[in-house]
């Protein structure tokens, strides 16, 4: 091990969580992020005083990589459940809660009134409807989209489901695929006869249901990064930020990455490389040594979002539970998530709202002005007092959900080399437990590749 060396390029959570599986071993790791930063779209910011999340400010609570990472890191009391909220969607009818028996915006009781009141009496008896069609093509559908305009009409997929795929992901039904995003609904489908029976079967029983599904660390999420950013410093990881790897070139065995950091570049020679950049990096980086990954990009299109810190007494009853999303096209924003009523918030505290908007052009100002509207419009307030405001472009990437096979060829292709890893959300899948697992998995692979050839010598020198 401590003769086998590994570059890691990029510093968001797959990198960080890499460069610790193999550094933990004995292997020397360089990890090149080109911001000032590490945590990638795990981010905070000084707002109003405190430190703020003004991206990801949670995670899926679920036994794997990141729950075990947390309580290697010490973290496992600092982990704060969230609180049971509702999921609000706008749309030409207004805006609702959808109903708590749902499952991807699904309903299982197509007459329950939050349903009625979102998709209309009409909508409701044309979704009653797939309780009376012959079991045809039963459990064979992995199209969302294709499957719920199918059995429910379309007024609950562009009513109920398409703002979540849309808002959370930034993609159509279409292109979600059944069985990752609900494993079980199919099968499920086929022994109750209905889509809203399958969805009532497989609503989690009620000791589940009172388990919190997310949870963030107290004091930000920023928090779990510093604390990662610790132990690889502990474990003499070479971090370097303010500088980009501009190149990959293999040398020998390994490879060869050229850097550059404001006046000053080089190249430094590997056994292996760990890529972990958002996907247009990835493929300027991969594309000359990997097939396929020359063409278009994979992922949705990049996001604003708009932090504020708001004064309204109103906001403390929650009125729209801990998030909203947009049917397309009918709202500037994408979605609005109500921080401070999915996290503990002490009476006379401000409230944080994060709205995403569609990538734009226009200046800070403007951008946060229409953030705003869109708070008082979805969120239903009058006059909020603006405290602080923090705007930052993101970029998404497909969930691991989706129906992508070009997405499937192209991890394909990026993970035949047992000295070039690839891992991030744009290859594998968005959420931070997923991310984790992915980059542990394949940093697995890697350090193992170095470790353990066929000739039994161990790494090169």
């Amino acid at each position: 091990a401590r003769r086998a060396r590994v570059a890691v390029v990029g510093g968001g959570i797959a990198g960080l969580v890499a460069a610790l599986q193999c550094a933990k071993v004995g292997i020397s790791v360089t990890l090149f992020e080109s911001s000032d930063r590490l945590g990638g779209i795990v981010a905070s910011a000084d707002l109003d005083g405190r430190a703020t999340d003004v991206a990801a400010d949670g995670f899926r609570v679920a036994p794997g990589a990141l729950a075990e990472l947390i309580d290697e890191l010490g973290l496992q009391d600092s982990v704060v459940p969230a609180r049971d909220a509702d999921t609000w969607v706008a749309g030409p009818y207004g805006v609702a809660p959808l109903p708590a028996a749902s499952i991807l915006g699904i309903p299982a009781n197509p007459f329950d009134a939050r349903v009625t009141r979102i998709i209309g009496a009409r909508g409701s008896w044309r979704a009653y409807v797939d309780r009376l069609r012959p079991p045809l093509t039963i459990g064979a559908e992995r199209n969302l989209g294709a499957l719920v305009r199918t059995r429910m009409g379309s007024r609950v997929l562009e009513r109920m489901v398409a703002p979540l795929t849309y808002g959370v992901h930034g993609v159509p039904p279409e292109q979600v695929d059944v069985d990752r995003a609900a494993r079980g609904l199919n099968s499920a489908l086929t022994r109750t006869g209905s889509l809203s029976g399958a969805v009532a079967q497989q609503l989690p029983d009620t000791d589940a249901a009172s388990r919190p599904s997310r949870a963030t660390i107290d004091g930000g999420m920023s928090a779990f990064v510093d604390a990662l950013a610790q132990r690889l410093a502990d474990l003499e990881v070479d971090v370097r930020t303010g500088t980009e790897a501009g190149s990959l070139a293999p040398a020998g065995s390994g490879w060869s990455v050229s850097w550059n950091a404001g006046d000053e570049s080089g190249d430094l020679e590997v056994d292996a490389v760990i890529v972990a950049t958002p996907e247009r990096p990835a493929r300027r980086l991969l594309a000359p040594h990997v097939g396929g990954l020359d063409g278009a990009p994979l992922s949705p299109d990049d996001v604003d979002v708009v932090t504020l810190v708001l004064d309204d007494p109103s906001l403390d009853t929650r009125p729209r539970g801990h998030a909203l999303y947009a049917v397309p096209g009918e709202a500037a924003a994408l979605a609005v998530v109500h921080a401070t009523a999915t996290w503990p918030h002490a009476a006379g505290d401000p409230h944080v709202v994060r709205v995403t908007l569609p990538a734009s052009g226009e200046p800070d100002a403007a951008a946060i002005a229409t953030a705003t509207a869109a708070v008082r419009e979805l969120l239903g307030v009058d006059a909020p007092t603006v405290r602080a405001a923090h705007r930052a472009r993101w970029p998404r990437a497909l969930p691991s959900s989706a129906l992508s096979p070009a997405r499937d060829d192209a991890r394909r292709a990026a993970r035949t080399n047992e000295r070039l890893g690839v891992v991030g959300a744009w290859i594998d899948g968005t959420g931070l437990a997923r991310v984790a697992a992915d980059a542990k998995t394949e940093a697995e692979r890697i350090r193992s590749g170095l470790l353990w050839h066929a000739d039994g010598e161990g790494a090169s020198t």
